[in-house]
């Protein structure tokens, strides 16, 4: 089948490593449902981001600007490549894209870029810094969070909160803190990574727990599967984990998705304290998580029911996931030659699969 008959689906988020990003377990997912009926265009934000360079993941890549340079540059960029290879749907699996990509929906459907995409209000509502507001709406404890634009601010949250406490990226990462000192230091990585302001976040001492799901829009929440978190990188991202049924934490997390009408994947990360055993709302992601082939193997494939709902397409009805289901994050190595580099650093365009050796 050439290409061209493919149905042709752009994916971001590329990259893994120890944060690892959605798009290659998107990717996986839908191959392992629609073979070679797909022709797979990578969006990529760094030439050295590992997804570009992984036999058989992507069939074509391209290199897009941070959303950070401005919505036109961003956009400009995203309409050229639609213009050069174009795509039926677009699916960002990044956090810091979907301001951008929410308020320029008229724009890109214009263009004939189709995504699945939350309403703007929905977005905001599960910010970081209004996550107490969204918990509070939905009858769910969260750890008490306070924004921090400085050292001072930094330091207050300290004597209020105590410690160990949680210092947070407006977007991605976090650091659990024991002193004041580490707090200052924290301060000064995530925010000379991130930008201002950042988080601090109460300690909650439990296990902790993920809800990946489908909101369809209207307040119904779609395939939902709950994963344990057995192990932790550093930055307490989960590098292994298990399937699990759990009524208590989903139902937590179809209260909040119909809250929200959220529209399209979302995670949800829940805490059960082990002081008392209550729920705790950590965080409310606007995507799918990197550990979303999980829910795949458990009989739950959110990506083909993210493509169907772009697609205009029902989403398909899901069994209840398998529990049990467990994965393990392994590392290994992609490989390439100087010229996969010098064509993606000077033309922004990783050569097509078919042409590497």
């Amino acid at each position: 089948m050439s290409s061209t008959s493919r149905l042709r689906i752009a994916v971001s988020g590329l990259h893994l490593g120890e944060n690892c990003q959605p798009g290659p377990g998107v990717i996986e997912s839908l191959r392992e449902a629609l073979g070679d009926s797909i022709h797979v265009i990578g969006l990529a934000y760094d030439a050295l981001d590992s997804g570009l360079h992984c036999r058989n993941l992507v069939d074509e890549a391209y290199l897009l600007p941070y959303p950070s340079v401005g919505v036109d540059a961003y956009l400009n960029r995203l309409f050229a490549i639609h213009a050069e290879c174009r795509f039926d749907v677009f699916i960002p699996c990044l956090d810091v894209e979907l301001p951008v990509l929410v308020a320029s929906t008229k724009e890109l459907g214009a263009r004939g870029v189709r995504f699945v995409a939350p309403t703007a209000d929905a977005l905001a509502r599960r910010s970081k810094d209004r996550l107490p507001e969204l918990a509070h709406a939905c009858r769910v404890a969260t750890p008490e969070t306070l924004t921090v634009r400085d050292v001072t601010s930094l330091a207050n949250a300290g004597l209020r909160l105590g410690f160990p406490m949680v210092v947070k990226g407006p977007y991605y990462e976090a650091e659990i803190v024991y002193s004041a000192a580490e707090a200052i230091l924290a301060f000064h990585r995530l925010s000379a990574r991130w930008g201002l302001p950042l988080l601090a976040q109460e300690f909650v001492v439990g296990e902790e727990y993920n809800v990946v799901a489908l909101g369809d829009g209207s307040g119904d929440m779609r395939g939902a599967v709950s994963m344990r978190k057995t192990m932790l990188t550093k930055l307490g991202k989960a590098w292994g984990g298990m399937t699990i049924l759990d009524e208590d934490l989903t139902d937590t997390a179809a209260r909040i998705v119909r809250e929200l009408k959220w529209n399209g994947g979302c995670e949800i990360e829940l805490m059960r304290a082990r002081k008392n055993n209550q729920i705790y709302l950590i965080e409310f992601n606007p995507r799918f998580p990197a550990w979303v082939r999980l829910a795949t193997r458990a009989g739950v494939n959110l990506p083909l029911g993210l493509l169907n709902m772009a697609l205009g397409r029902a989403i398909p009805i899901y069994s209840v996931p398998r529990s049990g289901v467990w994965y393990i994050r392994h590392a290994s190595e992609a490989f390439g030659e100087i010229a996969d580099l010098e064509a993606v650093l000077s033309g922004g365009r990783r050569r097509p699969r078919e042409s590497n050796s």
